[in-house]
């Protein structure tokens, strides 16, 4: 009688034993070396005979496995899969050839929905949906941007984001600036004025405004 290889009393001892086995524990009951059962998993893990939790640990398919293990197993696949660039250019193509089908859909429906006679609230509804949906597509294009383009060589959204850590910067640097660096000059007197001012009495330019309005020209 042929003997049972290593795959096949992996795969029969994690259907009769509900839950998760590490590699080591899973050689150790079918008698082989963790070594070449390690292979066995990896290549039953494959073929999809056998469910990869993490790695080094695996259950059967047939076991029952619960649903939060299954959660686990299908997180686990993603997080070791690494998006490449390309993978989000993609899908950043992917997001706006949707969002331009529903663009269309929308404006066939607003047209046929909208007009003249429509309830002035029902209007003012359709725009609360349009300023949605012009948001959704405004986040859309700055990433297809930065995504195929470039943030570097993205100029105008270079520049706008220069500007507003230019305002940051003088706004924190006026905060801790002297008074006199603080005013803002918005307007100065002719120079004959001036010196009209100027040759008020000092006693004069101290009078409370109750007291001004009480001299008499």
């Amino acid at each position: 009688m042929k003997k049972a290889t290593i795959k096949s009393r992996t795969l029969d001892y994690l259907n009769s034993n509900p839950g998760e086995h590490k590699t080591a524990e899973i050689a150790e009951a079918i008698s082989a070396s963790v070594e070449r059962t390690s292979t066995a998993v990896s290549e039953l893990a494959r073929e999809g005979a056998i469910k990869k939790i993490k790695k080094g640990i695996y259950s059967g398919n047939n076991t029952g496995a619960s649903a939060q293990t299954s959660l686990n197993d299908d997180l686990n696949q993603i997080s070791d899969a690494l998006r490449s660039p390309d993978a989000n250019k993609n899908t950043i193509d992917k997001l706006m050839n949707l969002y331009d089908q529903h663009v269309e859909r929308y404006t066939q429906w607003f047209d046929k929905s909208v007009d003249d006679d429509t309830d002035f609230e029902k209007q003012l509804q359709f725009i609360e949906n349009f300023k949605g949906l012009t948001a959704i597509g405004d986040k859309l294009m700055k990433r297809w941007s930065l995504e195929h383009v470039g943030y570097d060589t993205n100029t105008r959204q270079a520049q706008e984001d220069a500007k507003a850590k230019t305002a940051e910067r003088e706004k924190a640097a006026l905060e801790d600036a002297p008074l006199r660096d603080r005013i803002v000059v918005v307007g100065k007197y002719d120079p004959k004025a001036e010196a009209l001012i100027d040759c008020i009495p000092s006693s004069l330019k101290e009078i409370s405004d109750e007291e001004t309005e009480k001299i008499k020209v």
